[in-house]
């Protein structure tokens, strides 16, 4: 790392700061309302993202035509390409799996859009030649001339993203500049695997050591700043132990296995395993920086919208088709049957029974439930989320367990939220509770309820509950 003055190093953030986010005029203000949100936070950071995104897919187009790691950089092309597409159109139309929930209005930012757009066509049609394997020499040529031009347009595109949208209850201005400074992380790593490739074939039009000299330091000095908060730059500390200790975490990492580039730097001749092991270490630090800023964004205020639009979504398209398998159904059904003339000093029973049980390290009852057929099928079905959905229990009319993926700490939840928002109203929808902090697990999690009914008869019969790691989601 450069040594440099406290006020130089200040000077410098800031004109980093200056040169990629500059916020112009004020931001447009909102008034909140759950009906009226537009997904500012998810906006300026899926924007930032597209920095990042511009630079990946140069790296990942030098590593397949230079056949490196090709299997692994046709992987990697095929999901850059898929996300800048779904980006640019969440960004322009809306999308409610992306948080954002309606089509962009801003005269200004539909212009950029469209843009970003226009420069990003060639590039795309120039991957997907690379991708089925007809490419041309003029493709590869397409992605060196057009990146830096691309990658410009999503600095703009950021830039006057974050002025539109950032509000007091929303996303603040100084929340906005964070997430715009912590997404460049990401910008930052992809540009060091594309100068590491540009290096190693020889295309200083791709990269340079004075650029990877440049953007190392960049990359350590702004990791430092977000860790500790760099009030000068205009970048506040972090905002809970949790961010800070992923920030702690990423520079660990970036301690240990920053090695490649220092090599590099010192005037060892770049090998395609040295491209392939700064790749890694991108992508290391990539699900890095995504964890510290998904705990950012539901740190600071107007933390509901950005996770409640996307888990709504999730819970619309793919939660719900859980609620129809027909085992399930019949599962709720003869529970109900079973327990209709249960009492309430009954229901009470059995949950004083279940809750000793579980501080027994089990019993009979808990058995019974989590060895079911229903129990085992909603186990399978959450460990295909890959981490998403943590947990999941299903509840029959009186709000007792039918059904679950993992042991509960009670058995009855009909004096719960979970139960009586759901089966427990006529009106009864998703119901989606507060984010917790799992000390255990190191994630934030919310619960997404919702009822089911009987499609037979279209009456409720009982309710789902979802244990939803908010980082997956995110």
């Amino acid at each position: 790392m450069l040594k440099v003055t406290q006020h130089a190093s200040a000077l410098a953030m800031a004109a980093l700061l200056g040169a990629f986010t500059a916020l112009p005029g004020q931001a447009t203000a909102q008034v909140f309302d759950p009906d009226l949100y537009e997904g500012g936070k998810a906006r300026v950071y899926l924007s930032s993202n597209l920095r990042s995104l511009s630079e990946a897919v140069t790296a990942t187009s030098c590593r397949l035509n230079a056949g490196i790691q090709e299997d692994a950089a046709k992987s990697d092309l095929e999901s850059i390409r898929s996300d800048f597409n779904a980006i640019l159109m969440g960004l322009r139309d809306g999308d409610t799996a992306l948080g954002i929930p309606t089509a962009e209005s801003d005269n200004r930012n539909l212009q950029v859009l469209q843009r970003v757009t226009d420069a990003w066509l060639p590039i795309r049609a120039a991957t997907e030649n690379m991708l089925s394997g007809s490419a041309t020499e003029n493709d590869a040529r397409t992605v060196r001339q057009n990146y830096r031009d691309l990658f410009e347009l999503t600095v703009v595109l950021a830039s006057d993203i974050s002025g539109v949208y950032s509000d007091p209850q929303e996303l603040l201005q100084s929340d906005a500049t964070v997430l715009n400074f912590a997404s460049r992380q990401k910008t930052f790593v992809n540009r060091m695997t594309r100068a590491m490739c540009g290096l190693a074939v020889s295309a200083p039009e791709l990269g340079t050591v004075e650029e990877l000299r440049e953007t190392v330091d960049l990359f350590d000095r702004s990791l430092v700043a977000l860790r500790d908060g760099f009030p000068d730059a205009g970048i506040n500390p972090p905002p809970n132990d949790a961010v800070k200790n992923s920030l702690s975490a990423t520079y660990d990492l970036w301690s240990a296995e920053k090695g490649v580039f220092d090599a590099a730097l010192a005037g060892d001749t770049i090998t395609a395993d040295m491209v392939a092991a700064s790749n890694e270490l991108t992508q290391k630090l990539e699900v890095d920086v995504n964890n510290a800023i998904t705990l950012y964004l539901i740190a600071v205020p107007g933390q509901e919208g950005v996770y409640r639009v996307p888990l709504q979504a999730y819970a619309e398209n793919v939660l719900s088709q859980w609620i129809i398998d027909p085992d399930l159904i019949d599962a709720i059904k003869a529970q109900n049957v079973e327990h209709a003339d249960l009492s309430e000093d009954d229901i009470i029973a059995l949950d004083q029974t279940w809750r000793a049980e579980a501080d027994a390290g089990g019993g009979p009852l808990i058995t019974e439930l989590l060895s079911g057929p229903v129990s085992a099928w909603l186990l399978d079905q959450q460990n295909a989320t890959a981490g998403l959905v943590t947990e999941v229990f299903v509840m029959d009319n009186k709000g007792l367990n039918v059904a679950q993926s993992v042991e509960t700490s009670d058995y009855w939840q009909g004096d719960e939220a979970k139960w009586q928002e759901t089966y427990g109203r006529e009106d009864g929808g998703l119901h989606i509770s507060d984010v917790e902090f799992d000390d255990s697990t190191g994630f934030y999690q919310t619960q997404a309820s919702l009822p089911i009914v009987d499609p037979a008869t279209n009456e409720p019969i009982g309710a789902i509950t979802f244990g939803i790691n908010i980082q997956s989601l995110m």
